[in-house]
């Protein structure tokens, strides 16, 4: 073979394996984004319309005190870890005595699309801030200090911003963004003028808001808003991967942010965390010679929505545990130690689509009726479920069977 040949077919094979390198770099970007993106599966406005409209669910369940009041408000539930698992367990362990309140003919049926939509505004629901109480506030005002450089109205001190007008403009979201902003220049006087550096516990800052919103004669209630987990991961890349991580990736400097981190998700307790931790936070960056970022806009509604995300994605599990939680839960009592299905119950591993945490989570609720009513025919008690088993059981049914 020829020089010229032999050198025509190495540039072919490096262009045909840049080609397929460059394939696979791009599939995973994409696959990441598609993770990032996909953090709720559905979409939480369609859920409200849902839960308010066709499905009904506000007959019985309110959110925000707007609803029924037969069940329990559905808002501020904190969720757990993983979201997901959390939201389908809670569905599930508390389904028999909603099925019971029902009548058989009002049951609402839910298809996979609905249920996501469902299930994501009920995460939304329970990271959002619930109404704080003006009279509560006004103590806090009083209690942490605030009165003695700021005003609210005509009443505290004269040597700081007066806070109505930031709290009534754009509610927690500028209140947080405006104290974060700002906490490098008050850090010495206000540990000067109090020794300390005030912390906030609970709700006190939810309330704090309130008060200082409520003595703005332009104060208007405005519909709370949330921001978007793709621009919040764009700003957590510019403005905090330096010092913090998610997962692998980011600095070191400061703790790690991912859904291990047991963080408020609510914009008023993030703001909590962010002024107790702020003189800790400024010393580090000082130390480095380093400028705390400044926030502007909605960033702090993007970037929770993003730090929400981590806690939302599809949990993962072990096919081993799932199927030791399949039979110690008594799910093979009646589908087969295998999920293979008896003449009770029907086979559970098909060559159909792939188990989610949606899906199973939809044909629970859509066969959850006769299987109540199965289990209570048979004597058997119906299971109860942890966040954690969801992933393990998806895991479980998606494995291949066992010969």
């Amino acid at each position: 073979m020829g020089k010229r040949k032999q050198f025509l077919i190495w540039i072919a094979a490096a262009v045909i394996a840049t080609g397929a390198f460059l394939t696979i770099l791009l599939r995973q970007r994409w696959s990441g984004s598609l993770r990032r993106s996909s953090y709720v599966i559905g979409v939480p406005e369609n859920g409200a319309v849902l839960f308010f409209g066709k499905k009904r669910c506000s007959t019985c369940h309110s959110i925000n005190g707007e609803g029924g009041r037969v069940a329990p408000d559905l808002s501020g539930k904190r969720p757990g870890t993983p979201a997901m698992g959390w939201l389908t367990t809670v569905l599930w362990n508390h389904a028999p005595g909603m099925w019971r309140q029902m009548r058989r003919g009002a049951y609402p049926k839910m298809d996979t699309q609905e249920m996501a939509d469902i299930l994501a505004y009920l995460y939304q629901a329970g990271i959002s801030d619930a109404a704080g109480d003006v009279t509560t506030g006004k103590l806090v005002f009083e209690k942490k200090g605030c009165v003695r450089c700021h005003s609210v109205g005509s009443w505290g001190g004269k040597s700081a911003p007066e806070l109505s007008r930031t709290a009534a403009a754009g509610g927690a979201s500028a209140w947080t963004r405006g104290m974060w902003n700002h906490a490098q220049s008050m850090l010495d006087p206000i540990t000067a003028e109090l020794g300390e550096w005030p912390k906030f516990t609970g709700d006190e800052m939810n309330h704090l808001i309130a008060f200082a919103s409520a003595a703005s004669p332009s104060a208007v209630h405005q519909p709370e808003r949330h921001g978007q987990p793709e621009r919040g991961w764009r700003v957590f890349q510019q403005k905090c991967l330096a010092c913090h991580s998610v997962g692998s990736q980011g600095g070191s400097l400061a703790p790690a942010l991912g859904p291990e981190k047991d963080i408020p998700l609510s914009t008023a307790r993030f703001a909590s965390l962010l002024w107790n931790h702020a003189p800790d936070m400024l010393r580090t960056l000082r130390e480095r010679g380093l400028a705390a970022p400044k926030l502007e806009g909605d960033e702090i509604l993007d970037l929770l929505a993003f730090l929400a995300s981590l806690r939302y994605f599809e949990p993962s599990g072990s096919p081993l545990l799932g199927e030791r939680v399949f039979r110690e839960r008594g799910c093979a009592r009646c589908h087969g130690t295998e999920a293979e299905g008896t003449r009770i119950a029907p086979r559970l591993r098909t060559s159909a689509d792939a188990y989610t945490t949606v899906s199973l989570a939809a044909a629970l609720w859509s066969h959850g009726p006769q299987m109540r009513d199965r289990a209570e025919e048979l004597g058997f008690p119906w299971p109860a479920l942890a966040s954690t088993d969801v992933g393990d059981l998806v895991s479980f049914l998606n494995a291949p069977h066992k010969r």
